[in-house]
């Protein structure tokens, strides 16, 4: 059978239903469009009517389909329409004018994703999470926009208010309570009210800390994903491991909490902190959770200790201080992925992979925060030749003898948590594969950070440094490397570079 074929292979009936429900789908944009022009209504209106309207039609999908291959055609026909509306700013009753927003490609991509992962076997949890997004946005939406003195804040760029946060979670309690129950039946699932409510609670949860954490429509993407997730899970596994989970979101908020109050992370970074650590501490357990809270207080404690020192490199690295969620996601991120990974496979080999990740992030700010203190004069990783303090891709013996011993101590840290992962022996090959590919990875960063991580020249006092913005917020000028490379993209480079590593190491 071709790949034309598989995609296409469908009853000739659901064909018809696909041209209809597209036909539809087409007919109410159009009439909203029109009416929109006529009324003189705001184009966020209509966009909501369309995205409830999608929800809908999401909702009773399964009923009307029984493969998923028109449904995927349909998400990819949108992800085209809604992809060009944007660029070309047609159709704003789609998808806004107020700013340039992705969210109407997001949207599909999500239902894209979930109806080829989720399809035909847990239809209840595509259904339930695309109505959390949207049903219960729209709700956050509309009160956040028409309530008088909100009270605003931001994590990202995108402004929010905490009213409408707390609508966001309390409209997903209720929507994933009551539709939960009815739409288990399309999976052959008995889903009582009590279940429900303990899923929709920390549904709700996550849905709202990742809308709080999108910007420029992302949360059409996240939200539906991460409700997925969490429901996807509490539904096929033990309560024990749902009680893992719950647990594990407690503590989550504590680590989260306590950072923040530390001043070890942003509010930003918090809340990335937050579903992060729920996604380790409540799939992962402490066999996945002792690595990262290793490398997480020590490189915090790292960074705090010589604070008054490092003050004189905050002009020249990108970012100083606390960390936000671009740092916490460019060192943890592959981390939380590869968790995610484990838990739809599991294997040891992920807790390897993970381990290299981490080590490659604690080796790099091991670098970094113990190198500043060397009393040498550090020389770029390229040509060797010196360098000014703090100048990107500059090494000294110190920094990568740190970065050493700090690829060491996550390999240590996993041999505890896990010791069967390692054969029961520290020295085994994998033990030094986590040790070797972390250094390795800190190279990487290294040298990225002498050759392609964009470096800027302040205008007013000639320095080269890493900030957009420099000498009393003054733009800086580019003048070497790729604009779109900074400081966080080259360390979530650097954490991939760990894990590559240790499959190379471990492999060859």
């Amino acid at each position: 059978m071709s790949w034309f074929e598989f995609l296409v292979r469908a009853p000739v009936s659901e064909w018809i239903r696909f041209g209809l429900f597209l036909t539809g789908i087409l007919l109410f944009i159009g009439i909203a469009e029109k009416t929109r022009l006529v009324l003189k209504w705001s184009p966020e209106i209509n966009r909501k009517l369309v995205h409830i309207l999608t929800g809908v039609l999401i909702f009773f999908s399964p009923c009307f389909f029984e493969s998923n291959r028109p449904l995927v055609w349909m998400a990819v026909l949108f992800i085209i329409l809604d992809f060009w509306a944007v660029k070309t700013r047609r159709l704003p009753g789609m998808h806004g004018t107020r700013h340039r927003s992705y969210g109407t490609v997001f949207y599909p991509l999500s239902f894209l994703i979930l109806v080829v992962l989720c399809w035909p076997d847990y239809q209840s949890v595509l259904v339930v999470s695309m109505a959390v997004m949207a049903f219960c946005d729209a709700a956050a939406a509309v009160i956040g926009e028409n309530i008088h003195n909100p009270h605003e804040y931001r994590l990202c760029r995108d402004t929010k208010s905490l009213e409408g946060s707390a609508v966001m979670g309390l409209s997903t309690l209720i929507v994933v309570s009551l539709l939960l129950p009815a739409a288990g039946k399309m999976d052959q699932l008995s889903i009582g009210l009590g279940t429900a409510v303990r899923i929709a609670a920390v549904t709700a949860v996550m849905a709202t800390v990742l809308e709080a954490l999108s910007s420029r429509g992302s949360d059409n993407l996240s939200v539906p994903l991460g409700s997925a997730f969490v429901i996807h899970f509490f539904l096929t596994q033990s309560p024990e491991a749902q009680m893992q989970f719950a647990a594990g979101m407690v503590l989550a908020g504590l680590v989260a909490f306590l950072s923040y109050r530390a001043r070890f992370l942003s509010a930003s970074g918090s809340a990335g902190t937050f579903i992060l650590a729920t996604l380790i501490f409540g799939v992962g357990g402490w066999t996945w959770s002792v690595p990262i809270l290793t490398f997480f207080l020590l490189s915090s404690l790292l960074s705090e200790a010589g604070k008054t020192h490092k003050k004189q490199f905050g002009l020249i690295f990108e970012k100083s201080g606390r960390r936000d969620i671009g740092q916490v996601l460019s060192n943890g991120g592959m981390a939380g992925i590869l968790l995610l990974a484990y838990s739809f496979r599991p294997s040891a080999f992920w807790y390897a992979l993970y381990l290299g990740a981490l080590a490659a992030a604690n080796a790099d700010t091991w670098a970094t925060e113990i190198g500043v203190f060397s009393r040498i004069d550090p020389r770029s990783i390229v040509g060797f030749h010196t360098v000014p303090a703090g100048t990107s891709g500059g090494i000294t013996l110190l920094g990568t003898l740190s970065a050493l011993a700090g690829s060491l101590v996550i390999a240590l840290s996993g041999w505890l948590a896990a010791p069967a992962a390692f054969g029961y022996h520290p020295g085994r090959r994998i033990f030094w594969a986590v040790t070797a590919a972390g250094f390795l990875a800190s190279l990487v960063d290294s040298i990225l950070g002498a050759t392609l991580q964009s470096q800027y020249r302040c205008a007013v006092c000639g320095k080269i440094t890493e900030k957009r913005f420099h000498c009393q917020q003054n733009p800086t000028q580019r003048v070497t490397g790729l604009p779109w490379l900074d400081n966080d993209r080259v360390n979530a480079i650097c954490s991939i570079s760990g894990s590559v590593f240790v499959w190379i190491l471990t492999r060859f």
